[in-house]
């Protein structure tokens, strides 16, 4: 039997679980798929599809990630790179039905769900504890440099055990008073940790 969504596994995002319900529903799909008489054509061609949309929400999982500095981020996009490097294995390997329903067994289970219920859950854990930094600046001023450090500064505010990561940049001009940010949750003005 294959594992279903639930909410259990949500990342607390509606696009991301949007696509992780997705990818199920595909390999649900291949799975009843795999129940009748099929050719190994027609197994490549629902494989296809699968690692499609398995390579596109990586793609977007990717950036979501990017979006709020996620710290393990190089780490989880190799966690990607070998799943997609696996299922073209297993693609080009399969030599019948029975291969078939095995292997779709494996993605579901251990790729999807595994991922989804370990990996995944990493991001959506470190986003739940990040705040979102309310910008004080007048929007104009938001962004005076398209070059912007990678390296991120940690600040708190008054949400207890969250943090903010504030790009270099930015901290040098709240260093020198150019600018405040305030935590859009607690309302108070940010501080550098440490």
């Amino acid at each position: 039997m294959l594992p279903i969504w639930d909410e259990s596994i949500s990342v607390h995002d509606d696009a991301i679980d949007a696509q992780h319900k997705k990818l199920f529903e595909i390999a649900k799909r291949a799975y009843a798929f795999s129940h009748k008489s099929a050719d190994k054509k027609e197994i490549i061609i629902i494989l296809k599809e699968l690692l499609d949309y398995t390579q596109q929400h990586f793609r977007d999982e990717e950036a979501y990630m990017e979006s709020f500095n996620f710290p393990q981020l190089e780490n989880h996009k190799e966690k990607h790179r070998a799943i997609v490097q696996e299922m073209i294995t297993i693609a080009k390997t399969i030599k019948n039905l029975e291969d078939f329903k095995k292997q779709i067994i494996v993605i579901t289970k251990r790729w999807l769900l595994e991922h989804i219920l370990q990996d995944d859950m990493e991001y959506a854990k470190f986003k739940q504890n990040t705040c979102p930094i309310h910008y004080d600046t007048p929007p104009d001023q938001k962004k005076s440099s398209q070059t912007q450090s990678s390296e991120k500064v940690k600040y708190r505010c008054d949400c207890k055990g969250k943090v903010h990561l504030v790009s270099k940049e930015t901290h040098q001009k709240i260093q020198s008073k150019q600018t405040s940010f305030s935590c859009k949750t607690c309302k108070k003005t940010i501080q550098p940790m440490g």
